[in-house]
């Protein structure tokens, strides 16, 4: 029994609607269910368990990687038991919890819940360490109405703890003024979805691996606002002119590898669309990028020897 079994509770459906053996599979699922900083739409912390729920419905086979999910699986730990109203202790419990999975040689994939609990895994890996975040929003307040632990500065806490050339942004199109100066500053670099249309997927690409080649691990970050409304419209602060679902999953494909340590998929409010589609789109998006990461760490390897 490690430190995270002090933090977890098990749900009642497991992700991917039955459980995988443990011993079988490198991934496991965590549910951070906290969105007290949410500035919009409440309701993020109930995503974990909708995308539990969807995610049964989904076909596991990845047309992108080639492998099929279902003979991989995914493990579902649980969620971990946040502190409602203390972004600091949560992201502590988070932090405890993807450590020990880390330890483990497990890669964890932490569902929100709002972006703050990215805050819990980035702490936890080592600190040689590159995060890519893919965004509608900056997130480079210092503060929000008063709080240095709110979703609006995720970006800046991952800056001032990793340090200069440590985060890359894709796909931001709100942000203030001050976050444009935070961002050179902090030597924060980022792509936005006006460059990303003009400039084409493969050159945004290009970019992103070479970000990760100054990096020994890679983080990624899914705040699902990165996608254009039309495409997700249940999200707290959803952002028009956004990018379309298949320019994500096609960007993913061509930039995961295996310096991936984990990912997190957060911003998702079920509460803000009663269709499921954004969930459906949440648990889809899970399954895919650990296709990749499967796909680039064993079997592309293994192919090349």
């Amino acid at each position: 029994m490690g430190l995270k079994d002090l933090y977890l509770v098990k749900r009642p459906t497991a992700f991917g609607g039955y459980e995988w053996s443990r011993d079988k599979t490198i991934f496991s699922f965590v549910g951070a269910p906290f969105d007290s900083t949410s500035t919009f739409k409440p309701g993020s912390r109930f995503a974990p368990d909708y995308l539990r729920v969807y995610s049964r419905s989904l076909e596991l086979f990845s047309p992108r990687s080639g492998v099929d999910m279902e003979e991989i699986g995914v493990y579902d730990e649980g969620d971990v038991a946040v502190f409602h109203g203390d972004s600091l202790k949560t992201i502590e419990a988070i932090e405890t919890v993807v450590k020990d999975l880390i330890s483990e040689g497990r890669i964890p994939i932490v569902v929100g819940g709002e972006h703050t609990v990215t805050l819990g895994p980035v702490r936890a890996l080592p600190r040689d360490i590159g995060v890519v975040v893919l965004d509608a929003h900056m997130d480079l307040r210092d503060e929000y109405m008063g709080n240095k632990f709110s979703h609006a500065c995720v970006s800046k806490r991952i800056a001032d703890l990793l340090g200069p050339g440590s985060v890359l942004l894709v796909g931001v199109r709100a942000y203030t003024k001050e976050e444009l100066r935070v961002a050179a500053k902090s030597g924060v670099d980022y792509v936005t979805s006006l460059e990303f249309r003009r400039e084409g997927r493969r050159a945004v690409a290009g970019k992103i691996l070479r970000f990760m080649d100054n990096h020994k691990h890679i983080y990624l970050s899914i705040d699902i606002d990165v996608l254009d409304p039309s495409f997700a419209p249940g999200t707290g602060t959803p952002e028009p002119d956004g990018i379309a679902t298949w320019d994500l999953l096609d960007l993913l494909y061509d930039v995961v590898d295996e310096r991936v340590s984990g990912f997190d998929v957060v911003e998702i409010n079920p509460l803000a669309d009663p269709s499921g589609v954004t969930s459906m789109l949440g648990a889809k998006i899970v399954f895919e990028v650990a296709s990749y990461i499967y796909s680039k760490r064993f079997r592309d390897k293994k192919s090349r020897r």
